[in-house]
């Protein structure tokens, strides 16, 4: 499997779309990895894992071929993970493409700003199609297995993060969300392969969160429980990612706070092959 990093910021980018901090300051200065767009992810090169404003620069800076994506999983509703009316233009006249529906998935909240955007769900004038995800329910997804899980994110929405196998090897992809519940473990504690690599939410950086996000703290406890709990081993990967301006970190600090924990620090562009 593959995962490949498009955009590993906050809601608001890096530097944020309005924010003169000397963090935002400095990284528009410094530049490469320090520049952070919204949050999008690749597993493989046919799964895409949300559709952030900043899509159509990962597809023209960063190379993601959305042409050869087969399906696409939201998280949840948020503009900076969902930002719907880019799916109007899958059909003609905006898209000229031999390629079949794309097959979307997600909560009731998405569903209605997906409808919203696109006029219906379903139809011939349509090139999607939507299937609602309930939690902790494996289903098989474009050639996946995917398991929704409840993120603890959003009080109004139920947010959702993923766990994802294919071959033997799974990912789980749990951003926007805080420390995983009893609830999560158990629906993990189910799935027959250990986890082959762990992408952690790290939006508060220095701070503990741990209600609505994760910070590095929050990420060194759920590594050790993930560990104590036999779900993850001596091979897995760990990944932070997700990064706000307000944690106070800029990459290769967090890089070196991260790897001494066993951690990688995701960039935008990243691609870890496992």
């Amino acid at each position: 499997m593959k995962i490949t990093y498009y955009g590993t910021a906050a809601g608001e980018g890096w530097p944020g779309v309005f924010c003169q901090c000397p963090l935002c300051r400095q990284a528009r200065a410094l530049g490469g990895k320090n520049i952070r767009t919204r949050s999008q992810a690749l597993i493989n090169s046919d799964l895409l894992l949300d559709l952030p404003p900043d899509n159509q620069l990962h597809s023209l800076y960063y190379g993601l071929d959305l042409g050869r994506v087969q399906a696409l999983l939201f998280t949840h509703s948020h503009s900076d993970h969902c930002y719907a009316e880019d799916l109007e233009f899958l059909r003609e006249p905006f898209s000229h493409t031999r390629r079949g529906r794309l097959l979307v998935g997600g909560n009731e909240a998405v569903a209605e700003k997906v409808r919203r955007a696109c006029g219906c769900l379903e139809g011939d004038r349509e090139r999607l199609t939507y299937r609602l995800l309930r939690e902790n329910v494996p289903t098989e997804f474009a050639g996946y297995t995917v398991l929704p899980l409840r993120a603890t994110h959003s009080p109004g929405e139920r947010c959702l993060f993923y766990r994802i196998s294919q071959g033997g090897k799974s990912v789980l992809y749990a951003h926007d969300t805080g420390r995983l519940t009893a609830e999560n473990l158990a629906a993990l504690a189910e799935q027959p392969e250990k986890l082959s690599l762990v992408s952690l939410d790290c939006t508060t950086q220095k701070r503990p969160d741990g209600n609505y996000h994760m910070g590095l703290p929050d990420d060194i406890a759920q590594k050790e429980q993930l560990l104590s709990s036999g779900l993850a081993d001596e091979n897995t990967i760990w990944v932070v990612n997700h990064f706000s301006h307000n944690g106070g970190y800029l990459h290769e600090e967090m890089s070196r706070e991260a790897e001494k924990y066993g951690f990688l620090a995701s960039y935008d562009g990243m691609t870890i092959e496992f």
